[in-house]
């Protein structure tokens, strides 16, 4: 799991040297920064803290006013989880589920690590169901964990960057940022994670507002954001991402957005809030987890890798089932409908195997348990 790869970095990087200088800057500089790519002050926030407490900035960028519904009057929210190569399983599901003719038109679309990057496509509906799929089972990314050698000893990541860029700007083109920037325009909403590792918080960009700028430093900006919240620290290169404050330019560094929320719905500062106005009223939430949310047994190795990599997995595990319970309680307490998908426990998927055998397979149990309806919890 993402775990593991967490593990071998921070076994292999100790007293590594970084991979090179940064620009200096202060918290201050940073909270005023605005990313480079934007060429005008988008209508929404362009990005958020998870953990801010002005409650009303969440609600704005997820939930604003505005946001349309579907033709049977619900609006429906969708989250994607990290999961690296199980990512297979939410191109599978929402196949499945397009094929029962009852996959609602997803109002607000959101995504952290792999989810992040099949949130787009997600987010444009059943016509970008083959190239969901093409991502996941077309073997564009069987290559993904191609090893930096001795680069590893003296950069921020045992794996190569190239391939994760290859994917990610194979898929995410003008044409793309062309239809989301047309659905933001409708009022629909798409987020993605990331974790600001100078900040140590977690970001949510509104990859929507990015798009409908129609630059390609926007292109840029938008591909960049999807590879950060897809870049396990310590696996991958944190991504560099260029800001500007009145002149003083920067870089943040981002990596993964698993790193400080499992998926991205509602934060933890509102898990106990109770919504007075009828912005969710009849709200539908679905979370889709690409793994598996039970422990499993495995025999750990007496080794400092093996306990810690077990350890971190517990860990992530345990993060996912307290989102997952405080989301519920959050819908639960505003009167909202919610459910969640994950593989199944004695589904013997590996978040680390890219093969297209494997992530084929993924994306047919997915398939079968949205046909079928049993992928629902």
């Amino acid at each position: 799991m993402t775990g593991r790869l967490i593990l071998v970095a921070l076994v292999l990087m100790l007293g590594a040297c970084a991979s090179g200088a940064r620009s200096s800057f202060d918290i201050q500089d940073r909270e005023g920064a605005r990313p480079m790519g934007l060429t005008s002050a988008p209508n929404h926030p362009i990005r958020v803290y998870l953990d801010a407490e002005d409650r009303a900035a969440i609600f704005q960028q997820a939930f604003r006013e505005g946001v349309p519904v579907g033709a049977d009057g619900r609006l429906d929210f969708i989250a994607l989880s990290g999961g690296g190569s199980n990512g297979a399983f939410t191109a599978g599901l929402m196949k499945g589920w397009s094929e029962t003719g009852d996959r609602p038109d997803f109002e607000v679309v959101t995504g952290v690590s792999t989810g992040a990057l099949a949130a787009p496509f997600v987010f444009l509906g059943p016509d970008y169901d083959d190239e969901l799929a093409e991502a996941y089972t077309g073997g564009a990314a069987a290559g993904l964990l191609q090893s930096q050698g001795l680069g590893a000893l003296i950069g921020s990541g045992i794996y190569r960057s190239e391939p994760l860029r290859a994917l990610v700007e194979r898929f995410v083109d003008e044409d793309l940022l062309e239809a989301i920037a047309s659905e933001y325009a409708k009022g629909r909403v798409l987020l993605v994670a990331t974790t600001d590792l100078d900040s140590q918080r977690g970001v949510s960009w509104d990859l929507g507002a990015i798009a409908t700028q129609g630059t390609p430093s926007a292109l840029e900006l938008f591909r960049s954001v999807l590879m950060a919240s897809a870049s396990i620290p310590g696996a991958f290169p944190p991504v560099l991402i260029q800001s500007d404050n009145a002149g003083l330019y920067f870089e943040e560094m981002h990596v993964d957005g698993g790193v400080t929320t499992p998926f991205l719905a509602v934060p933890e500062t509102l898990w106990s809030f109770r919504e007075p106005s009828d912005t969710l009223r009849g709200a539908r939430f679905y979370v889709v987890v690409n793994g598996r949310t039970n422990p499993t047994f495995e025999i750990t190795r007496d080794t400092p890798q093996g306990v810690l990599g077990r350890s971190i997995d517990i860990l992530l595990r345990a993060s996912l089932l307290t989102t997952l319970a405080g989301n519920k309680a959050f819908a639960d307490g505003n009167g909202l409908f919610f459910r969640y998908a994950a593989l199944p426990d004695d589904s013997e998927a590996s978040a680390l195997d890219f093969s297209v055998e494997s992530m084929s397979a993924v994306y047919e149990v997915g398939r079968q348990g949205a046909l079928s309806g049993e992928a629902w919890r």
